[in-house]
């Protein structure tokens, strides 16, 4: 296992270096930066639309970069026999599948960040409602503004050290979009200090909480400028964005304490806006997709030790749809007794454990254990498909 850093390494070098990577990338990024106008048409949610079309999209170019990079980086060398010259050495096959797939899930994280990024940017953007929206000049400057200065350096760097254009632009434009998007973070559409606060108007504080903390620090309680020191004052209900979403619990908790139809209805317009949010839920829903791409690069790591790109894209596509819709599918054929259903129920990846968009839409919390449990799922099960591929690829004829 000494040669494994080496082959990882390599593996990531040249996945980041095909054409097709850069390619897929900036396809990517272009996409998401147009998806805000893309998206302005719908009769419904417009930010629902486009937060459904950048999730689909982070999940679909893992699915292109994993085929293509495995297939390069795997079937292609076998093909040219050049694994020939590694396998010939002291190098085990195990080692070397598992030297490719770190390479290669290195390349497809580095994509899928660039990528989140981007999608961060088009959300905090969002969609235009109406002609008397302005566009945020903010994410248009640390955006595409930004990019353009990346291509002019990548293309500067082409020229005078003759560095490839895609591979540098890639590598030169993920440390330039982090920092403007932690700028974006403490800014607001009109340049000054974003304020993460959601107040909720309230005539008069009930009775019994202008105590020591009466709600557990998961609210606060501001009171309207003079009226400090009467009985019943007005003022806001303050939650912090930081915080995220107020979930079940201490809603619940926040309903309780005052049993007036007018606090509840206060409680429940808090909680609702601060789930209109959603600035954590779709970190979260952003985040689960890793382990979805983790296992996609495992199926096609496997597949590319018998396949050839074609076949390889396939089978990621089969398996993915087919886990996508084991749920809605295969669950009720075997809850119905079929044999053959329950299997294949069993033995198909369920992708459906990586993918939020329902409860997203359903304005749902995503607790961290649930991001835990299915991100331990993801990883066990790409463990096992890349077994898979070890066992495969040992009677794989090499020379």
């Amino acid at each position: 296992m000494i040669q494994f850093p080496a082959i990882a390494k390599n593996s990531f070098l040249q996945a980041v270096r095909q054409p097709v990577f850069g390619i897929i990338v900036i396809v990517t990024l272009g996409g998401l930066a147009l998806a805000p106008s893309m998206t302005g048409w719908t009769l419904d949610d417009d930010n629902k639309m486009l937060r459904d079309i950048g999730l689909s999209t982070l999940l679909v170019q893992g699915i292109f970069l994993a085929c293509f990079c495995a297939s390069n980086s795997i079937d292609q060398e076998i093909s040219d026999r050049t694994a020939l010259t590694v396998v010939a050495k002291p190098v085990s096959r195990e080692a070397f599948i598992l030297g490719k797939y770190t390479g290669i899930l290195l390349a497809l994280l580095a994509a899928h960040y660039l990528a989140s990024l981007a999608f961060f940017m088009a959300m905090r953007h969002g969609v235009l409602q109406t002609a008397s929206e302005s566009s945020d000049i903010s994410v248009l400057v640390f955006g595409p503004g930004v990019a353009v200065l990346v291509a002019i350096a990548a293309t500067f760097r082409n020229y005078v050290r003759e560095d490839r254009f895609l591979p540098t632009f890639v590598t030169m434009l993920i440390p330039a979009l982090t920092l403007s998007a932690v700028a974006l973070l403490f800014i607001d559409r009109d340049f000054s200090v974003r304020n993460y606060q959601i107040e909720q108007d309230i005539s008069a504080l009930p009775a019994g909480l202008d105590g020591d903390d009466p709600f557990k620090g998961i609210v606060w309680f501001k009171p309207d400028a003079g009226n400090e020191f009467l009985e019943g004052h007005s003022g806001h209900l303050v939650r912090s964005g930081w915080k995220g979403p107020i979930n079940d619990e201490d809603g619940q908790y926040l309903l309780d304490l005052v049993n007036k139809v007018e606090w509840r209805r206060t409680i429940r317009f808090l909680v609702k806006e601060s789930r209109d949010l959603q600035g954590w839920e779709v970190l979260r829903a952003v985040v689960l997709v890793i382990p979805a791409i983790m296992l996609i690069a495992a199926i096609a790591v496997a597949a590319s030790t018998r396949f050839g790109v074609i076949a390889t894209f396939l089978i990621c596509v089969i398996v993915i749809g087919l886990g996508l819709a084991s749920d809605q599918v295969i669950r009720p054929i075997a809850e119905s007794g079929s044999a053959w259903a329950g299997f294949a129920y069993k033995i198909i990846p369920n992708f459906q454990f990586f993918w939020m968009v329902d409860a997203l839409n359903e304005y749902r919390t995503i607790p961290m254990s649930y991001v835990f449990q299915a991100s331990t799922y993801g990883i066990v099960y790409a463990a096992a498909v890349l077994t898979l591929g070890m066992a495969s690829f040992q009677t794989r004829e090499v020379g």
